[in-house]
Order: structure tokens, then sequence, then C-alpha cells
């Protein structure tokens, strides 16, 4: 278990008094002697490879010698000190370092640079890194975030009530290499996938682009995770990371993504790209999509998602629920299900109430008749107050013959009706997106 960190002056103090725990930067720069207490250079930084979620293990010391820098395997080593490193041999390689595969450089490579700091979900910057370890055999126990120094992460810090961090344990940093030739790892890396898509998607807003690039690749190794990540983006950064990528990788992300989610995402791409891109969407996408394109953003159609569940209300339970264990992904906003009479809306039944009924009932005993819904061209301060006056999870949208075509739910209202700035955190005198005036409303 990892020691408190003093801060302040009284942090070298520390260091230089446990002897098992030592900083990079007590390492780096230090001379590097030999038995005889001849000095053959400096450290100029310390190696690691990097393992399966272990703590990186120091593998050796590059020695700068005369501006050349030299690799010292730790088999070399006698110990690492805060005064000196020591070699347990006469003489050193002369060949010049060169990385190998899995390599990383602590100082070069980590220190001063961004992680992902998965505990708290948070971009820090890394100020300086524990090692842990006797003699020569060390590892990376733990990094030192910078000190937050905008004005953004002071509120932040201040908003969540957060004591300042004093270290990150390594089992809870993701650090990004992509800057790193030689640090190409198996994606994806499973500390990230603890985080939520809308906790990765703040990072990346946070990130310079390189960083976000970097982690939207990491995230690319699960098609399931990058479209919720993208869903939870806000427009300027969909974007700023679709647009470089080429059509086929565009139509992917979309073609995991919620339709409507997927319809919004399309219409915001240069308009020469819309019709290629859906082209290549799987043909039951493209007509769910296509669909949702010809509503206003703020309407209930362009609120809507065209994934229900509606049965018979003549039905029994038991058909209603196969049905939902049969849908090849549930929503995690399904809370009713809709019936039909005929292929007309009839009413509904929620999915608290038919999980708990016997499964020979009827559907038409159990359900609520006289169902709300709205138009497809109803405004959005008409969807909410027709939510809000019913208490609805999720609210019918039908044609003018009554044929259900979407559900609208709470999230989506939500979403919606969130204020601009709230979307664009941490930057509060940029410019705002507009957003379109909404449809006339409809009927109830």
């Amino acid at each position: 278990m990892l020691l408190p960190l003093p801060t302040g002056l009284q942090t070298e103090r520390y260091y230089r008094g446990v002897a098992d725990r030592l900083l990079l930067s007590q390492v780096v720069g230090r001379p590097l002697v030999g038995p005889g207490q001849d000095q053959v250079g400096r450290a100029a930084d310390l190696v690691v490879r990097l393992g399966d979620g272990a703590s990186p293990v120091v593998t050796g010391v590059v020695l700068q010698d005369a501006g050349r820098d030299t690799f010292v395997p730790q088999s070399d080593l006698s110990h690492l000190s805060p005064t000196e490193v020591r070699l347990a041999v006469d003489r050193v390689g002369t060949r010049p370092f060169e990385r190998r595969p899995g390599e990383v450089l602590l100082a070069r490579d980590v220190r001063g640079r961004a992680v992902i700091d998965v505990s708290r979900a948070e971009l820090v910057r890394v100020q300086d890194l524990v090692l842990t370890g006797e003699g020569a055999d060390w590892r990376v126990a733990a990094i030192i975030p910078a000190p937050v120094t905008t004005l953004v992460g002071w509120l932040k810090k201040l908003w969540h009530r957060e004591p300042p961090i004093e270290e990150v344990p390594w089992g809870n940093v993701e650090p990004l290499f992509g800057h790193v030739p030689t640090a190409a790892r198996s994606l994806p890396l499973p500390r990230l996938s603890r985080l939520r898509p809308a906790d990765i998607a703040d990072i990346v807003e946070e990130a310079s682009h390189e960083e976000g690039e970097e982690i939207l690749t990491v995230v690319h190794g699960d098609s399931a995770l990058e479209a919720d990540v993208f869903e939870e983006l806000d427009e300027e950064h969909q974007l700023e990371f679709l647009r470089d990528r080429p059509d086929g990788e565009v139509a992917e992300v979309l073609g995991n993504m919620a339709p409507d989610d997927a319809a919004d995402l399309l219409m915001k791409l240069d308009q020469e790209r819309r019709r290629p891109v859906l082209d290549l969407l799987p043909e039951a996408k493209q007509r769910r999509i296509s669909r949702l394109l010809g509503y206003g953003a703020d309407t209930a159609g362009g609120l809507m998602s065209t994934e229900f569940v509606a049965v018979p209300e003549d039905a029994p339970v038991a058909e209603a629920l196969a049905r939902i264990r049969a849908l090849p992904e549930v929503p995690e906003t399904l809370t009713d299900v809709f019936t039909l009479s005929g292929d007309r809306l009839a009413g509904s039944v929620s999915l608290v109430r038919l999980v708990r009924a016997d499964t020979s009932a009827r559907i038409a005993d159990l359900m609520t008749r006289d169902p709300i819904a709205v138009y497809a061209d109803a405004d959005l301060p008409s969807v909410a107050l027709q939510m809000a006056d019913y208490n609805l999870a999720a609210l019918a949208v039908v044609d003018p013959d009554g044929h259900m075509t979407g559900v609208i739910t709470y999230d989506d209202v939500i979403a919606a009706m969130l204020r601009p700035e709230w979307r664009w955190r941490g930057r509060p005198d940029e410019a705002r997106p507009g957003r379109r005036q909404p449809a006339p409303a409809g009927p109830r």
C-alpha cells in the first residue's frame, strides 16, 4: 500500500528518508558511477517495458556521455538512489541506444504528458513518477499529477469539493502513448473500459486534438463503446474527430449508434458526404435513419427513436417478454411496451408491470388505454409538457392515422432541453452553437 505523499518542500526530504521509494526526478540527471567510484556519465532516463496491467518494471538506464546515449541494462546496475546510479560491472556497452518494441522512457515519454486517472475519470498531467523497489530492482508505483493551474480546473475542483491529488497509483493510470512508436498495445485497454461513455467523452473534449485522437483510437477497438462515446460528444468534437476519417469509418460509427443520434450526426456532416455515408450503412439502418432525416431537430420526429417494442393487445405476457429478449440490443431506457389494435396504437404497459405479471395473462388486462401521443411535428415544449403532465418515461409518436412511428424517452427530452453552455463544459468563453427553431406543435 502506498504511503501518503507530503506536499511542498517536504516532498524531496521525505523520499530521501524512505529507502524503497524514489522519485523519477531524483534519479534522472544523477551521476552513473562504477564500482571504483569513477563516473562514466549521467542517467538521462529510465527505460520500462509495458506490461499487461502490471506496474512497469525498470529494465535499464539510458546513459548519456559526451552527447551520446547508450543503454545500460538493469542486470548491469547495482542500485539507484537520489544521489547516484551505481554500476555492478566495470565496463558498459558502447552501442547507441535504440528503442525496442514495448519500451517507454519515463522522463521523455511520460513526465510532463497527459494521462487518464480512471479513478476520477479525468485527464491529468504527470509532474513526476514514484518508483518502489530496492537495489537495482524498481518499478513504477504511481504518478504525481501536476498542480491545477487553470481557472476552469480550480473551479471544477471547488465545485466537486475534491481534495488535492497527491499521487495516483499506476493501477488507476491509463497512459497515452500515441507519440511513442514502440508502445503499440492490444485494444481496447481494460482500464479505459472501466469508464462510462459520458466520462470518456468528457476526457476527449478536455484533451488536445492529438490526445483525443489517441483515446478514440483505443475506443475504436470496441465498436459499441465507440458509438456510445460519439453520442456523448458535443457537436464540435463529433465533427472534429470524423472530419478526416474515410466515409467507411464514419458509416461504421453511425451504424452502431441509435438511429435518432445517427440521423442527427449525419446531418451535421458536410452535405456532399451525407449520401455516400448513408449508402454505406446496412439497408435496415438506412431505412430507419432516412425516416428521421425529414424532421426538425427539436420536433417530436427529430427527437424520437424508431426502436420500440409493440405487441397486439390480445397477446399474452409471455409473447411480449419474448420479443424483448429477441432484441439484438435492449435499450437502457426501455420502460414501456406499446400495444396495438390492428396496426394502430391502443395503449401501453410498463415494463415493471409486465415482468411482475403472470406469463399467461393477456396484455389487454394490464395495459393503460387512451394513450398519450403526439404527432411528429410537435415541438419540444409540447413534448416536454406532455411527459411532465402525465408523468411519462416514454411518449409515443404517431402519424395522422394513429400508426405508431417512434418513441421519445425522457433522456431525449433532457438532452434537448439542456442549456448550450452546460454542454460546453470547461469552455465558458467560447461561442455557443445555435439550435434550429421548433416546428408547430401537434395534438395530444
